[in-house]
């Protein structure tokens, strides 16, 4: 398996991590999954923005009525503050989800709003297979997609979304695997060492002789 890269920040992650364990990797989704959401945040704004401004104009003369439009403007501030605010919440919320790869487990932790996240784990002898979904010129382009580790028992499968570099990962995550169950079944296959015996102490049996009999006087000497 990869060995620890000094660029990765465990620390988030050393408090859930046992400490027999040997943390491998530490996945972050991909900025592009947050980039596009600002992207029609954006759009979206201007769009909105542009048509209020273009149905003014028309319906309400600038001229005429300015007081209108300083209130438009007042109202059009207060909606992109709030809409900075949430670009903001959503940025943490993005970025607190991660995916976490130990020589014997993997976790993830999935933040699904700024107060509620979901957090889960798999023990590696338990991954059936890993798969990596890129959909689309954007994901392949950018290297990015879905990583989906498929779990061999009724457990709900583990995926990952905007994930970087998905293949090297999946790579990561199914050598490690190998590793962990080739290093169980050697030491299930190993001799077990035996005990030394006390060694036994033999006594002698004392031995016993049958008392001799008197013989009786012969008369007829």
């Amino acid at each position: 398996m990869e060995h620890q890269s000094s660029k990765q920040d465990f620390s988030i992650t050393l408090n859930k991590i046992n400490p027999n364990e040997k943390v491998v990797a530490v996945i972050k989704r991909h900025p592009f999954g947050i980039i596009k959401l600002y992207i029609s945040a954006v759009l979206g704004l201007i769009l909105a923005g542009g048509l209020l401004l273009f149905v003014m104009s028309d319906l309400v003369p600038r001229e005429d009525n300015p007081d209108i439009y300083a209130i438009i403007g007042a109202l059009t501030v207060v909606v992109v503050g709030f809409m900075i605010v949430i670009m903001l919440i959503a940025t943490i919320i993005y970025y607190k989800s991660s995916f976490v790869i130990t020589d014997q487990s993997i976790k993830q932790t999935l933040q699904i709003s700024l107060f509620n996240k979901k957090i889960s784990q798999l023990n590696v002898a338990e991954i059936h297979d890993v798969t990596v979904e890129k959909k689309g010129v954007l994901p392949t382009f950018f290297n990015y997609g879905r990583l989906l580790v498929e779990t061999a028992g009724e457990q709900e499968n583990f995926h990952f979304d905007y994930c970087p570099n998905p293949d090297h990962y999946a790579k990561i995550i199914l050598d490690g695997r190998q590793l962990y169950i080739s290093g169980h079944e050697l030491k299930m296959q190993a001799p077990h060492p035996q005990q030394p015996q006390a060694p036994q102490q033999q006594y002698a049996q004392p031995q016993y002789e049958a008392p001799q009999q008197p013989q009786a006087p012969n008369q007829y000497q």
